[in-house]
């Protein structure tokens, strides 16, 4: 063996122990952390509907490709209702059940929604309901009113969320929305959002800007939440002029703010739960002084003060969930003006396939009456259904002013015609005092209505394959008050994800055609009345979806149509707007 051969065989090795170890490698703190669900803020059980076919119910996605830009968008396709409104986006909005602009009532997250504004006292302006910050509407149909839920957006997800909507077009429309969203570990919450419009129409006037704020903190875990909301609107509308009356929806202005804090406890899937709630509504009108005119081509209605309103609101309730039975008691207490009222209530639902029951009861000191509602759904048959809704409110009112008791009801019933749902339905009630729209004209007077009924006939759902229908023509038994004799709205559309082609749901494709019609209705005055004439309106909406971006187009009025839905207030003639929606996760 050779030297270097021997030298290299004595060489003697380290103990193990000795031998070092190289560093570990650290974590790559750049990877992406897995996204978590977190629980809702909030408990309760999801109000039912007794609809016949699909529900008057949309979800956050829906809400948007429905091309709404308020919440009269929405509840005016539910039977039995007429909206109101004298221009675009900036203008008062109201809608009439059978006739009666005092019947639709609006929760957000469970606090009812009142009205504070006295120029249209105590009527509530659907347009001062931010739509842009829902997650969903539900329209629960009784036998004499509507109610809707509004639910405002919640995120779950840990991983960040972030949208931005960029909408334009004719009248000077422009919108502009930001949304920012965050759950933690621990269940914590961060939620921001804002939104800009503008409009503006130097032939009609009524035009106006907004710019709104909402945030939401708080902790949800499974058993319990707590959490705080807060939106704030600050609104402008400009001088609205009529042609021929003489008079003018007057400039205005005004700061409202609507928060609450919420605690909860109880399971979301079921079993018992209990729920507090306490809010503050505030508006602060801040408009321009105008003082009535002698000009006979133009007049405004004399305003000469500011007013703020405030109303504080606490709504307690607790109920019990097991599968198809839920049942819940609540008591809502106001405070106005130094002075509490309670409304307490209970509700018991059975909610399966074939059968649907709801009671709801409540006395209501803050309005002076006793109501009771009975619904009822039963689908003995995939292809069959029956529903019906029963409304009794007595008065508490005592003495010769009480009052009128007001009894009304729906019956509804339907086939299903392989897949559209052929939907008929009968609505009546008893004598009510119609309020008037003030708002537009200080000329309109209350008006006592007898006994009113009506007549409608729907098709609804998909008729083959992604083509679906949405098709419903009213007839009330006569034109009067605030009813025309006939109204129909019907709509054609094609929804699809083409999922033959992308499989991964990447992309959507939505299409609508929209046609309404209405014949005259009468606005009550002194002596005689004011009328609008019939309205013939075609519409569409068109959207498509890549990913997360939605681009969208809509056109109201397409045929630039000259119409009013308030005697002498000319609506805009044909209104495009197109945009899109871009939701980003990171």
């Amino acid at each position: 063996m050779g030297a270097s051969a021997a030298a290299r065989a004595q060489v003697v090795q380290p103990p193990a122990s000795e031998v070092p170890i190289p560093p570990r490698p650290k974590a790559d703190t750049t990877a992406a952390k897995p996204d978590t669900i977190k629980p809702r803020f909030g408990r309760g059980p999801a109000v039912g509907t007794s609809d016949v076919g699909p529900q008057y119910s949309w979800n956050r996605d829906e809400i948007f490709a429905s091309g709404a830009l308020s919440l009269a968008d929405l509840v005016e396709r539910v039977p039995g209702v007429t909206s109101f409104r004298s221009g675009w986006m900036a203008s008062p909005k109201f809608a009439a059940i059978n006739g009666d602009l005092n019947r639709i009532r609006v929760y957000y997250d469970g606090i009812a929604l009142d009205n504070l504004d006295a120029r249209t006292d105590p009527l509530l302006d659907l347009n001062t309901i931010p739509l842009w910050t829902l997650e969903s509407v539900t329209v629960e149909r009784l036998g004499g009113e509507i109610r809707v839920y509004c639910k405002s957006w919640q995120t779950q997800s840990t991983t960040p969320y972030t949208r931005t909507d960029v909408t334009t077009g004719t009248e000077n429309t422009n919108i502009y929305r930001g949304y920012y969203g965050k759950r933690y570990g621990n269940g914590a919450a961060l939620q921001l959002a804002g939104q800009q419009f503008s409009t503006e129409n130097n032939r009609l006037g009524g035009g106006g800007d907004a710019l709104s704020f909402l945030v939401r903190t708080g902790i949800a875990r499974k058993m319990w939440s707590v959490d705080v909301y807060a939106d704030r609107v600050t609104s402008t509308r400009a001088v609205e002029p009529t042609f021929g009356t003489g008079l003018a929806l007057p400039a205005y202005g005004a700061t409202s703010s609507f928060a609450y804090l919420r605690g909860a406890v109880g399971r979301l899937d079921g079993g018992p739960w209990l729920q507090a709630m306490a809010s503050s509504m505030k508006l602060q009108e801040n408009s321009a002084h105008t003082v009535a005119t002698t000009n006979p081509g133009f007049a405004a209605i004399s305003d000469t003060t500011d007013t703020t309103s405030r109303r504080a609101q606490y709504y307690l309730s607790a109920g019990f969930t097991q599968g198809p039975l839920r049942a819940s008691v609540s008591d809502r207490i106001r405070s106005v003006s130094g002075s509490t009222t309670h409304v307490p209530g209970g509700r018991f639902t059975f909610d399966a396939p074939y059968a649907f029951l709801n009671l709801f009861g409540e006395k209501d000191d803050f309005r002076k009456v006793n109501r009771v509602d009975a619904t009822a759904r039963l689908t003995p048959l995939p292809w069959a259904a029956l529903a019906g809704s029963v409304t009794r409110i007595t008065s508490t009112v005592t003495g010769p002013a009480k009052p009128r008791d007001f009894t009304a009801g729906r019956v509804e019933a339907g086939v299903r015609l392989l897949g559209p749902w052929l939907v008929g339905g009968f609505l009546t009630r008893d004598t009510a005092l119609l309020q008037p729209l003030r708002v537009f004209d200080t000329a309109y007077v209350a008006r006592l209505s007898g006994r009113r009924s009506g007549a409608y006939v729907g098709l609804r759902g998909k008729i083959y394959k992604d083509i679906g229908a949405d098709i419903i023509a009213t007839r009330w038994d006569s034109a009067d008050a605030y009813r025309p004799h006939y109204q129909a709205r019907s709509e054609l559309n094609v929804d699809t994800k083409w999922l033959s082609r992308f499989p991964s749901g990447s992309f959507g494709f939505r299409l609508a055609t929209v046609y309404e019609y209405r014949s005259e209705v009468s606005f009550p005055l002194a002596s005689g009345v004011s009328a609008t004439g019939l309205s013939n309106v075609f519409s569409g909406l068109l959207e498509i979806r890549i990913l997360h971006g939605i681009a969208s187009y809509q056109v109201r009025n397409m045929a630039g149509y000259l119409y009013q839905q308030v005697p002498g207030f000319y609506m805009p003639r044909a209104v495009n707007i197109y945009g899109i929606r871009w939701e980003f996760w990171n």
